[in-house]
């Protein structure tokens, strides 16, 4: 048959499904002489294609199909590879024929020199007349061996796998067996003191050995594991044998052949009985630790009984390899390039393991110099006996014990002693330690406080058996204190504090005004040791209401071919002034000023880079301000009773967004305001407490008791936030609320989330339904602090509630900060917001909400928590909030005492303790 015919036959056969071909015979003869008119129809037909893949000692089998009206008809092969051949049948008359062979057997047994591909290999079908044919290729490739394998755990045996007609019959798992070795044991200083004989118990586990195809023959393979551990390796300095070598950095994650895992115990069977189709083999070191597993034919899974070994070492993530290295008989591949097959053998530790908390049970805390605390260490897991750690700086800890801390243990009579053991008893799970700072500690020039990172001392633990391992929770962290008493930064009689940024090096900025120096604004720098530095800021005064907020910024960005590393912070005031302290006579403008810190220049200054006066022909005040840390442009968010350029004023004070880029002018820097924005109701007064640079373009947060920019008004104040792009972008005011006041005072963006935060006579909370999330409200008799999230496009997502247990007192809550993942609040009670006795003073609180849902239900005590300061024949508030490394929380605390004020830094622990 010519191939235009026969590929009219293919096209029209590919319609129909195998099944319908005898059935549909006719019609597809019909499509053949529709395709070529001049075609004999009773020339012969031969039907079908066959695979065009083979495989070393595979059978290859393929049924033909054929048609000729004679109904008699020869066959052959031509240019045919010498394996393949067609069924001998004394049946002239059958419609076909069956060709077959096993590549690398038949036709010579010529084994791999049969691999590759044969093209044009034709069928031809003979009726004595004419001829049909039927070319067709054939690649002829490995029967490619590998290996499956899951993790293995120590203790844990697998479970034989379900029996199928192509597997092997799974070796015996349900027993344990026995496995005898040395193990080395050290001193202190990990020198090798004696050699031990042991002997432990193993447990089976298997891998999987996989052929591509059944194969017509056995197929025999060997195997070994193969460990890359050298006892002879050690780490610097140290001369085999000892400690540092079997269990140091070169050698960390290798399993031990013959003491982590083994082939087939030394003493396993006959409880573990080798099945028939696997042989072991001694290694070097005599551990049958390789074999030859043989697959019957037919057989395309089978099994490398392994077995490992439990001991009572604490070791981490142990691996090696086990290879299939050669085939013994049989025609099969080492993988596809036949060069061998490698696969990774992970072993899990699966003794005790130890985590360190603080009381409270978190992973973080602060430690004054000269104090000592205590805390626990917890132990989990099966285990019989008593079980030890040994505790020790982690590598990425900033201090050293015995040096700059130390760990205290009780001893056998209680007394609490020097030391780093601890040794946990059968049915004992928590064992108490102490952290002493010594009162001599030095932090030397470093300005940021230094931290303890403790763990375990895997150094020392590695190799010694009934020591626990590490849990894979945190490292507990200590902070280290040297602020160990509250540091006034201000009174009223000289320096009131407005506002407070954390900068570098954990630097404290504190933005204000001095009355003794006819109101003019400065800046306050505190170190986390407790040095002040000041500086001024502007010759002009603040106006009653301007008063200073300042923002700062670490910006990291490529300067040439250089990376630069700056740091900034702004200041922005309201004044009736020129920056001379001229008087303006247009109203009360916002003085901008920004500053950077100069490594050339005296450490404790910063050098002015550019400062701006912008205004209405209204009062302006800024009420918040802000770098943004990729563009390094100053964002202001503030109040006017003006109209800004190209703006409309909706009435009364409006809310106002401002950007200022910084530009190159000649050799200078000036600064150029990009856009102002201004955003209201009608007949109604806007307030704004916070904003952010962190969203994709400047926020702004404030309330009102209007409809902003013609959102439904929700009931007496409402919260709104807003975003700001371009001069001429579309702003989309968020108004937001319940049918109460929602009366704020901070706003911030952070964890992802906008934060309104303040206070009224509400208990809040968030439902769901329909898919969707409402904030609801419900009336309480006294006033409460509140803390509500948004996403940027508006949807409430969380809402908590600050008030004293008995409804009594009033709360009002003045900062909101993001810390450790979590959200702190802080402001003022008169009452019992915590556990301690109710007063009639007003005292500053603070209280930290988990984001965390597993803690919804304040089950976690060190991230779930409320502390009331208490303030000697005085009163205060909490006014300003920062966070510290997620290692202390700073707070600007107001204290009222007579007719005089002052403002204190104290600094309280992440879990609400205070440092003094």
């Amino acid at each position: 048959m010519r191939a235009d015919s026969f590929s009219c036959l293919s096209c029209a056969l590919r319609c129909f499904p195998r099944g319908g071909c005898i059935v549909l015979l006719s019609l597809i003869l019909v499509a053949i002489g529709g395709c070529k008119t001049e075609q004999d129809a009773e020339d012969p037909y031969i039907l079908g294609t066959p695979p065009d893949e083979a495989y070393l000692g595979v059978e290859y089998a393929y049924n033909f199909g054929a048609f000729d009206s004679d109904d008699i008809l020869d066959y052959s092969l031509t240019n045919a590879p010498s394996w393949l051949a067609l069924e001998d049948t004394s049946n002239k008359a059958r419609q076909g024929v069956i060709m077959r062979g096993v590549p690398g057997l038949t036709g010579g047994s010529r084994g791999r020199d049969d691999l590759g591909t044969t093209e044009n290999i034709t069928l031809v079908g003979n009726d004595g007349r004419a001829a049909g044919t039927q070319p067709f290729d054939i690649e002829v490739r490995e029967n490619v061996l590998s290996l499956a394998i899951d993790d293995f755990t120590e203790g844990e045996a697998f479970e034989a796998p379900e029996e199928r007609d192509n597997r092997c019959e799974a070796p015996e798992i349900g027993d344990i067996g026995r496995q005898t070795y040395e193990v080395n044991e050290y001193d202190d200083d990990g020198a090798v003191v004696r050699t031990v004989q042991r002997t432990s118990d193993t447990y089976p586990v298997l891998v999987r050995v996989l052929l591509d195809q059944p194969s017509v023959t056995r197929v025999s393979v060997a195997f070994e594991l193969d460990s890359s551990f050298n006892p002879q390796r050690c780490d610097e300095d140290i001369d085999p044998p000892h400690q540092r070598c079997e269990n140091g950095a070169a050698n960390d994650n290798e399993a031990i052949i013959g003491k982590d895992i083994v082939g087939l115990g030394t003493q396993s069977e006959p409880t573990l009985p080798v099945p028939s189709y696997l042989q072991y083999q001694p290694d070097d070191d005599g551990f049958l630790s390789k074999g030859v597993i043989t697959l019957e034919p037919g057989i395309t899974e089978c099994y490398i009984r392994l077995e490992v070994i439990e001991d009572t070492e604490a070791e981490p993530l142990e691996t090696l390899n086990i290879r299939l290295t050669e085939v013994r008989s049989g025609l099969a591949g080492l993988g596809s390039s036949n060069s061998g097959v490698r696969e990774l053998l992970r072993i899990a530790d699966n003794e005790p393991t130890v985590r360190l908390e603080t009381g409270a049970g978190g992973t973080r805390d602060a430690l004054n110099v000269g104090d000592v605390r205590e805390y626990v260490a917890l132990i989990s897991g099966e285990r019989a006996g008593a079980y030890s750690v040994k505790l020790g700086e982690d590598d990425d800890s900033d201090v050293l014990l015995g040096e700059d801390f130390l760990v205290e243990v009780r001893d056998e009579d209680g007394e609490w002693v020097e030391g780093d053991l601890l040794t946990f008893a059968e049915g004992v799970e928590e064992m108490r330690f102490r952290i002493r700072i010594p009162a001599d500690y030095a932090n030397g020039q470093l300005e940021n406080d230094r931290f303890l990172l403790l763990g375990l001392d895997e150094r020392y633990q590695s190799g010694r058996e009934n020591f626990a391992a590490s849990a894979d929770a945190d490292k507990l962290r200590v902070n280290i204190n040297e602020l160990t008493s509250p540091l006034e930064v201000g009174n009223s009689a000289a320096f009131v504090p407005t506002d407070t940024a954390f900068g570098h090096n954990g630097r404290l900025f504190i933005a204000g005004y001095r009355i003794d120096d006819g109101d003019r604004p400065w800046v306050r720098i505190v170190t986390q040791k407790g040095a002040v530095t000041e500086q001024p800021l502007s010759e002009a005064a603040i106006a009653q209401g301007g008063e200073p907020v300042i923002g700062f910024v670490e910006r990291n960005f490529k300067e040439g071919d250089d990376d630069v590393t700056r740091y900034e912070f702004v200041v922005s005031f309201g004044s009736e002034q020129t920056p001379d302290g001229a008087p303006a006579g247009n109203g009360v403008d916002v003085h901008t000023l920004l500053y950077f810190f100069d490594t050339a220049q005296d450490p404790d200054s910063y050098v002015p880079v550019w400062s701006i006066v912008t205004g209405t022909s209204g009062d302006d005040f800024p009420r918040w301000t802000g770098i943004d840390e990729d563009g390094g442009y100053v964002v202001n968010a503030g109040e006017t009773d003006g109209q800004w350029p190209n703006e409309n004023a909706a009435g009364g004070v409006d809310s106002f967004l401002q950007r200022i880029d910084t530009t190159v002018d000649g050799n200078s820097v000036v600064p150029v305001v990009a856009w102002t924005r201004q955003v209201g109701s009608a007949g109604h007064d806007e307030s704004v407490v916070g904003g952010s640079t962190s969203t994709s373009s400047p926020l702004l947060i404030g309330d009102s008791s209007g409809a902003v920019s013609g959102q439904p008004q929700l009931g007496g104040k409402d919260a709104f936030f807003y975003i700001a792009s371009s001069a001429d972008s579309t702003i989309n005011v968020r108004q937001r609320g319940t049918s109460g006041n929602e009366d704020l005072s901070d706003g911030i963006y952070g964890t992802n989330n906008v934060w309104l935060v303040g206070q009224g006579t509400g208990n809040y909370r968030v439902e769901s339904g329909d898919g969707n999330r409402s904030l609801q409200r419900r009336q309480i008799n006294s006033q409460a602090g509140f803390a509500l999230s948004y996403t940027a496009l508006g949807d409430v997502t969380r809402a908590f509630t600050f008030n004293d247990t008995d409804d009594t007192s009033t709360e009002s809550l003045r900062a909101v900060r993001s810390y450790d993942r979590d959200i702190l609040v802080a402001g003022s009670t008169n009452g019992n917001f915590s556990e301690s006795e109710g007063n009639s003073q007003i005292h500053p609180i603070l209280a930290r909400v988990s984001l965390d849902e597993s803690s919804d239900d304040g089950t976690d005590r060190s991230r779930e928590w409320r502390t009331q300061l208490p303030l000697e024949g005085a009163e205060g508030e909490i006014e300003r909030l920062e966070n510290y490394r997620d290692d202390e929380i700073t707070a600007l605390v107001k204290i009222i005492s007579g007719a005089s004020e002052t403002w204190e830094v104290r600094l309280f622990t992440g879990e609400g303790l205070p440092l003094h």
